[in-house]
């Protein structure tokens, strides 16, 4: 199995460049220009190594990027999570957008950006509400190295994570990816709570030992 750890500063440029290459639709790049991703992975990435370090308050909602590296360092796929111990932290999940992406740079468009990400957010909280849960936001493989268990040695590494902290897991998945998070104990929900067009909601309830 794959080797998973924290990611550090001096992988966000690959980072970046790992997102433009997995969701690589002209509607998907246009909506995430590259600097737009290259500075929302550097503030992923700096949040996640201060609560490491410990200069970041544990409490509030956590936001971690963990990854699978090649032979030569270089991180080959990625997640980004947000963990909420308590319902305070889980109500910060459905802010704005922007709280965790950043800012729109000029040109974007505020409006696709919210037509991409309000649906999900509905469907996410009519799941879950404010409840205490893990919400993995992201996960990417890069396209030269799909098919190698990375995605999957990243899904096990949270799921011993939620299972750990006692919390379930929520994703909006790719319609083409359902089949696979079934696989590692996810549900579909409902098709009431749906308002993505484009994704699924699931959930996974932790497993205890």
């Amino acid at each position: 199995m794959a080797k998973v750890e924290n990611a550090i500063p001096a992988d966000v440029p690959t980072l970046g460049a790992l997102q433009l290459n997995a969701f690589d639709s002209p509607e998907f790049l246009e909506m995430f220009p590259e600097p737009y991703t290259m500075a929302a992975w550097a503030g992923f990435v700096q949040r996640g190594a201060l609560l490491q370090s410990g200069a970041l308050a544990q409490s509030g909602l956590q936001t971690r990027v963990v990854l699978v590296r090649d032979e030569t360092g270089l991180p080959t796929a990625a997640c980004l999570l947000h963990v909420a111990q308590d319902r305070d932290a889980a109500a910060e999940i459905y802010g704005p957008w922007q709280d965790r992406w950043g800012a729109p740079l000029p040109g974007m468009s505020t409006d696709k950006l919210d037509a991409f990400f309000v649906p999900m957010k509905t469907q996410h909280k009519a799941v879950l509400g404010d409840a205490p849960q893990i919400f993995l936001e992201v996960i990417m493989t890069h396209s030269t190295a799909r098919r190698r268990g990375h995605g999957m040695a990243l899904l096990q590494f949270v799921n011993a994570m939620a299972d750990e902290m006692g919390l379930p897991l929520y994703l909006d998945a790719d319609a083409d990816a359902v089949s696979l998070y079934k696989r590692v104990g996810y549900v579909q929900q409902p098709d009431e709570v749906r308002t993505s067009e484009e994704f699924v909601p699931m959930l996974r309830a932790p497993v205890r030992a």
